[in-house]
């Protein structure tokens, strides 16, 4: 998969016109037998630097090319590396995982004393279908670990982002949430739920506090860095975060999937200190009305 993303910083607006940067990504996927399967991805973003444009080098049909990016300069992209997996333990229940790899230094790791240059991510899952011997009841349960400074890079151009928005995860990185997931349908009528609880590390953003912690995907790693050791998922201004989404409805038209449906979000933000940018906040929505599904809307951040 190729992509072409935008930078919409001020900063790196020319003319009027916005920065530009490539994506390229691969992915393998391998049954090793009826019940496991394994996946391997890797994902390389660079910028178009001298209207270099799309790299030719970049290219490859074939996966673990990131020797490609060294060979064309080491600083010339930002390359993302990971491992998934999926086990069927019966026919109600699916086990996944996957495994994120930004960066890695072998000597840190062995240190033990939690490197700032050890940027990764993991996510553990369970999908339980017809759960509990109920037709058509799926229930998951997933938990998200990412490490401060993960997605981010030396160039902020370079980071995995696109119109000021993150596309490795909504909340950039430093951060850890469980989500649990209910979804039910009899008939024509459904009914859905999730709630997500999580913890972020964000940025005070002060005159007595301009330290980059490691959330912000859109401030460079190699500066204001408040220490190289001792680095944790929540450093920083530590944020609790919890939301509620539960809808229900009856299904009208299954051609158009036209649907009446109501729904109750409920979002808690807050923060330990707060500051202009960062503060409690609590908001609920009640909706009601008809729709198709043409889109699938996301409400997660």
């Amino acid at each position: 998969t190729y992509m072409w993303l935008k930078d919409v910083r001020p900063e790196v607006t020319l003319e009027k016109t916005y920065a530009t940067k490539f994506m390229a990504n691969h992915y393998l996927s391998w049954n090793v037998s009826n019940k496991l399967n394994l996946g391997f991805f890797e994902s390389v973003v660079w910028t178009d630097t001298n209207n270099r444009g799309f790299d030719i080098n970049f290219v490859n049909p074939i996966i673990f090319y990131r020797s490609v990016e060294f060979s064309s300069s080491s600083r010339s992209g930002n390359a993302l590396l990971g491992i998934t997996s999926k086990y069927k333990w019966n026919n109600n229940i699916n086990l996944y995982a996957q495994f994120l790899l930004d960066e890695f230094s072998m000597g840190d790791m062995k240190s033990g004393d939690n490197s700032w240059k050890n940027k990764f991510g993991y996510q553990l899952g369970v999908k339980y279908y017809n759960a509990f011997e109920v037709k058509d009841l799926l229930l998951q349960l997933e938990y998200n670990h990412v490490r401060p400074y993960v997605y981010s890079h030396s160039a902020v151009i370079t980071n995995y982002g696109h119109n000021n928005q993150s596309i490795g995860h909504q909340w950039g990185g430093n951060f850890e949430e469980l989500v649990a997931i209910g979804r039910y349908h009899k008939g024509r009528y459904f009914a859905d739920a999730k709630f997500t609880i999580g913890t972020r590390g964000l940025d005070f953003d002060t005159a007595e506090d301009s330290f980059n912690y490691g959330g912000n995907i859109y401030k460079s790693y190699d500066e204001k860095r408040p220490y190289d050791k001792g680095v944790k998922v929540g450093q920083g201004n530590k944020t609790s975060i919890f939301i509620a989404d539960v809808q229900g409805g009856y299904l009208i038209n299954p051609m158009t999937n036209l649907k009446f449906f109501g729904s109750f979000i409920y979002r808690n933000f807050d923060p330990t200190k707060e500051t202009a940018t960062t503060f409690k906040q609590s908001t609920t929505w009640f909706t009601i009305g008809l729709r198709s599904d043409i889109f699938n809307w996301y409400f997660d951040y």
